[in-house]
């Protein structure tokens, strides 16, 4: 059994707390290897998404334990980049390990502070202990080179990679765990140090895996620091412009809204930074008439309602072939019709809350404007497509699952990510038609194809102007894959056999015999 750490913060919460109390620090963030307060003291409410209610007070943390955090991390990494490789491979597994062993716990508590669906959770967990054990193996596997000089024989020159430094890493709402061991776990594998500011809506998670990390796994002091961060003037965005600044932070691994990204982007490189950046998507869900259509129902239904559609990857637009569109529509209604709203502790929930009311008012506000202009352009909604009114939903972030029918390539849900489960369906006539629709985004992260003809698969496939695209399955993700996009959805790529390259240098060393 792990140290209980919160006996006063358990007072406070949901009596379901309790089975998550021992992995939750009490009421405090991680920097420089101890658990602490803010100095300012300020506090600011972790809220329940399914009705709002306050689950705990984490510290306002400042620029000024940021600038503590880096010091203990660049003191730390000197010492960590020294490890064997066998030996970080063993703190890293460690930590996995301790994450599984506490599944139950940490499901609940991803649960209670971002409303997705305990199954929801259970699979962020399960992909986030995957993460963490491919990257231990991975950090066994950074090779170098001996590379041939040209025209001279005694002279060797060498290919050595060695870690970047300390990272500055800043995870979204959306998958409060996963993202983190996906940053993070590279990170420490490769032989950096990590300040970490986690999402303000939902820290809870990164402070319990932190917990796990630095008791379970023995991680060293100073190499992880989990800084928590309010809104307010001088929390999230100073926060965030320090790791830019600070000389010793050396590259700034982002997932989030592409506007923050290109805010990070632009200061990160003022300063000479690498940035892993992961960005905004607008995902194509492509169906020709060769398709299984009922196959393809179901991948839509699981990649557009999966955590409520509050996903980077979701389908965004789902583009049907002219001559099936009727029939996929209408078993894609009757689908979404079986899928019940609810709490995500409910075992048979599909459709969790949004994470906070401007979530919620975002997904209502392109449904209104759609619905506004379907005089003239004929789109509607076959199913949900307005706020829910009955108690208990009034009383929390919730959505209804919402499919939109006629739509086009010029309204605002098919132009903007939605991130809520809200799916417009758009109709095509040809290959090209459908290809042209699909590019016509400044997003290139996910895209989805169904077709069963297998020409078309690699042709279309090919012509895709985005960075992973899943052929007859909602799934374009995996620890041993490149997760990343093109254009506006990023720069590089996380998870795969080159993941922790990405957090190391090249050195050329060049040694003449005599």
């Amino acid at each position: 059994m792990l140290r209980l750490f919160c006996r006063s913060i358990c007072a406070s919460l949901p009596l379901s707390s309790a089975s998550w109390g021992h992995i939750l620090p009490d009421s405090k963030a991680y920097v420089a290897g101890k658990w602490a307060k803010s100095s300012s003291e300020k506090t600011f409410p972790i809220f329940n998404p399914a009705n709002r209610t306050e689950l705990c007070r984490v510290p306002a943390m400042s620029t000024a334990e940021t600038h503590t955090a880096i010091q203990s991390a660049k003191l730390a990494q000197s010492s960590w980049s020294q490890v064997s490789a066998e030996d970080r491979a063993t703190v890293i597994r460690a930590w996995a390990r301790a994450i599984h062993e506490n599944r139950d716990a940490l499901a609940r508590l991803i649960t209670a502070e971002n409303g997705k669906t305990l199954s929801d959770s259970y699979a962020e967990i399960s992909s986030g202990v995957a993460s963490l054990n491919w990257y231990a193996e991975e950090a066994k596997r950074l090779y170098g080179a001996i590379v041939p000089a040209l025209g001279v024989s005694n002279r060797r020159q060498i290919i050595h990679h060695q870690p970047v430094g300390v990272v500055g890493i800043i995870t979204p709402w959306n998958f409060p765990l996963s993202m983190i061991t996906r940053k993070a776990g590279a990170a420490l594998a490769a032989g950096c140090a990590v300040v970490l500011k986690p999402a303000e809506d939902a820290p809870l998670s990164a402070l319990a895996i932190t917990q796990l990390a630095v008791s379970n796994a023995q991680l060293p002091v100073g190499l992880l620091n989990t800084i928590t961060a309010s809104r307010d003037p001088d929390g999230a965005q100073a926060i965030g412009d320090v790791l830019c600044k600070d000389p010793d932070v050396r590259l700034i691994g982002f997932t989030g809204s592409t506007a923050v990204g290109k805010h990070l982007y632009s200061q990160a490189s003022v300063h000479g930074k690498r940035v892993l950046l992961e960005l905004g998507g607008n995902a194509p869900f492509v169906v020709f008439s060769s398709a299984n259509v009922d196959q393809a129902v179901r991948g839509m239904i699981a990649s557009k309602f999966r955590c409520s559609g509050q996903t980077c990857v979701s389908a965004n637009r789902i583009l049907v072939e002219d001559c099936i569109y009727d029939d996929f529509v209408n078993l894609a209604v009757d689908a979404v019709r079986q899928m019940k709203m609810g709490s995500g502790f409910e075992t048979d929930t599909r459709i969790g809350p949004l994470i906070n009311e401007a979530a919620v008012n975002k997904a209502s506000l392109y449904v209104n404007t759609l619905v506004e202009s379907s005089k003239k352009a004929g789109a509607k909604a076959l199913i949900g497509g307005s706020l829910p009114i009955k108690e208990p939903f009034n009383r929390g972030c919730f959505y209804p699952a919402t499919v939109l029918v006629d739509c086009d390539s010029n309204m605002d849900c098919v132009k903007n990510e939605i991130f809520g489960p809200v799916a417009p369906i758009c109709r095509f006539h040809t290959e090209a038609e459908a290809i042209q629709m699909a590019n016509d985004t400044a997003y290139g992260l996910a895209a989805y194809v169904y077709t069963n003809d297998i020409r078309q698969a690699w042709r279309f496939s090919e012509q895709l102007a985005f960075g992973m695209v899943g052929l007859n399955s909602p799934r374009v993700s995996s620890p041993e894959m490149p997760f990343g996009g093109m254009k506006d959805s990023g720069i590089g790529r996380e998870g795969g056999p080159d993941a922790l390259h990405e957090f190391m240098d090249i050195k050329t060393i060049n040694w003449d015999l005599s």
